[in-house]
């Protein structure tokens, strides 16, 4: 049941009808089998079919014979305002199921492309690999190319573990990872995440990817690596060293969500030729003027524990800083320094208040 379910969410999320709740049910029940993630990336990429001339002229014939028929077997079989009333809801309906035949024939593409991989998959089967780290621990692995790999706090990635032998090394990130990847020409290197991919040859770049953040980031230390947007494929941006892409995640109620996109440098922090951006994996804590409510986040994902704002002013409150080996009580602490609160810790909780 569970796997009907990820791909009836995976088409809602092809359709661009999914809702952030969906896409968040989507991405936990893909860690539960993540075998699937390949297909899904291949679902998820499927391009919607545009609809050409020719493709509706088709489409209005097979439809007018398929109306003829009905209306014969009305004529015959109907009194004549009964059949006043089909026609006129007739001629209504046409273009719904013109719209339900574009649907159509989306939905069987979609499902030949997961037939086909399915039926490659049993052939030859992928050994799906995952790393994950929880919150309050970080962790430095090397894949089975060589790329090493420094996970944040409640991160995860997932690749095959025969990705030497595959077309493209993939790996799937949840969470926040830096890469130093290792170089083959013949086999590119791609992360993906739910909001974009970044296909690479060798290079050291950082990409911060958390589900439940609006904010995604790709930035890039050494080399050139390409960013493309999941909602637009025919945006390609090329990164230069020291850059970094930002997408900015927006949704306005039940509308469809909507993805913004900027350039910005990344940040030298001052301390130790350290890099704003990638000061995590020296153990390192950087708050660059962030509300509270996102240093909040970061802490609770650097130390493992659940911290409650219980005020919505606290959330606007800005705190700039630098942290290396300081405790969580001491950095609460230097954190009054600027701005005025009370903050009380119970076990693995902090509860934080004017």
């Amino acid at each position: 049941m569970e796997q009907e379910r990820i791909w009836l969410l995976l088409g809602r999320k092809v359709s661009g009808e999914a809702t952030m709740a969906e896409l968040r049910e989507l991405e936990e029940l893909l860690v539960q089998y993540p075998e699937l993630r390949y297909q899904a990336s291949i679902l998820g990429s499927l391009p919607v079919p545009v609809a050409t001339v020719a493709w509706k002229e088709k489409t209005e014939l097979a439809l007018e014979k398929h109306l003829l028929r009905l209306g014969n077997d009305l004529t015959m079989t109907a009194p004549s305002d009964e059949l006043t009333a089909a026609q006129d809801g007739r001629r209504r309906g046409r273009a719904g199921v013109l719209v339900a035949l574009s649907a159509l024939v989306v939905m069987l593409g979609a499902y030949c492309v997961f037939l086909l991989n399915s039926k490659q998959a049993l052939k030859v089967p992928a050994e799906m690999a995952e790393i994950q780290t929880r919150n309050g621990s970080r962790s430095r692995a090397t894949l089975p190319d060589g790329t090493e790999v420094w996970l944040n706090g409640g991160s995860r990635i997932t690749y095959q573990r025969d990705m030497n032998n595959q077309q493209k090394r993939e790996v799937f990130l949840s969470g926040e990872a830096y890469f130093k990847v290792a170089k083959d020409a013949d086999n590119p290197f791609v992360v993906r995440t739910d909001r974009m991919a970044v296909n690479v040859l060798g290079t050291a770049f950082n990409v911060k990817a958390y589900p439940n953040e609006e904010r995604s980031e790709t930035s890039l230390i050494s080399g050139a690596v390409e960013v493309v947007p999941a909602d637009d494929q025919t945006q390609r941006v090329k990164l230069q060293p020291n850059q970094k892409f930002i997408i900015r995640h927006t949704q306005d109620g039940n509308a469809k969500p909507t993805l913004g996109y900027s350039m910005e440098q990344v940040k030298m922090n001052g301390q130790d030729d350290l890099i704003n951006e990638t000061a995590w994996c020296d153990n390192v804590l950087v708050f660059d003027n962030e509300n509270f409510a996102a240093v909040a986040l970061k802490m609770e994902r650097w130390f493992g524990v659940k911290i409650y704002l219980t005020d919505k002013k606290l959330k606007t409150y800005r705190f700039t800083g630098t942290f290396k080996n300081e405790s969580l009580p001491q950095i609460l602490e230097a954190l009054k320094v600027t701005s005025t609160f009370r903050c009380e810790i119970k076990g693995n909780e902090v509860f934080i208040n004017q």
